[in-house]
């Protein structure tokens, strides 16, 4: 809700938050959102570069999401040197009724103020959302669960089996959306046991997803 209400307000809106914190979800439902509020297409580029060529002045109605800005897993200094000189030109676009969602993990963020020239567009500090995950609500955590089982590919017989043990997992201290969307897959529950004990392992112990952040890493 604050990301909308940020594109409404000023066309831009820099998305941060802790890995697996859902930024990449929330900002594809702003994608799919600004369509329905008449933007003319979705652009996802990942850096100034993508954005000079794709950026169309006689399209006013253009939606760029540039995901992970300023790097994915650690911070790119290429990155923001691209966006340092192409940040009037964001601006400009964003003054002609473009719209712009950046993503970028909080540590990331941090990094890059240094080297960032934030006078050149200001909207990078005054139209921030940030994620706090520990800050949802436990109807809030519910509606994430619910939603990503919904928009999973899991068979039927497998939610049933699920359904005892959500109020549960929705409550749990550790719960993260990102692992919310992978009970929902059934790429990453191939070796779930369906118990109180093995959805709590799966929720507290991720070790599928912290291998894939390892595996992310720089060397």
């Amino acid at each position: 809700r604050q990301s909308v209400e940020a594109l409404q307000q000023h066309r831009f809106v820099l998305l941060l938050g802790d890995p697996a914190s859902g930024k990449s979800t929330i900002g594809a439902s702003l994608a799919v959102g600004a369509l329905d509020d008449g933007a003319i297409g979705t652009v996802r580029i990942a850096d100034g570069e993508g954005f000079e060529r794709h950026w169309n002045p006689h399209e006013p109605g253009q939606f760029f999401w540039i995901d992970d800005a300023f790097g994915e897993t650690q911070y790119q200094r290429s990155r923001v040197d691209g966006w340092n000189s192409r940040l009037k030109m964001i601006r400009a676009a964003v003054k002609a009724g473009a719209r712009v969602l950046m993503t970028s993990r909080t540590y990331i963020w941090n990094a890059a103020l240094r080297d960032l020239k934030l006078s050149e567009f200001p909207l990078l500090t005054n139209s921030q959302v940030i994620i706090d995950v520990q800050g949802l609500s436990d109807l809030e955590r519910a509606q994430i669960l619910y939603n990503h089982l919904r928009l999973g590919n899991q068979p039927p017989e497998f939610r049933k089996s699920l359904k005892p043990f959500l109020p549960a997992v929705a409550t749990n201290p550790a719960f993260l959306p990102e692992t919310a969307r992978r009970l929902g897959s059934t790429f990453f529950t191939g070796e779930l046991d369906v118990s109180s004990e093995g959805l709590s392992e799966f929720f507290e112990e991720p070790l599928g997803f912290l291998k894939d952040v390892l595996r992310g890493l720089g060397e």
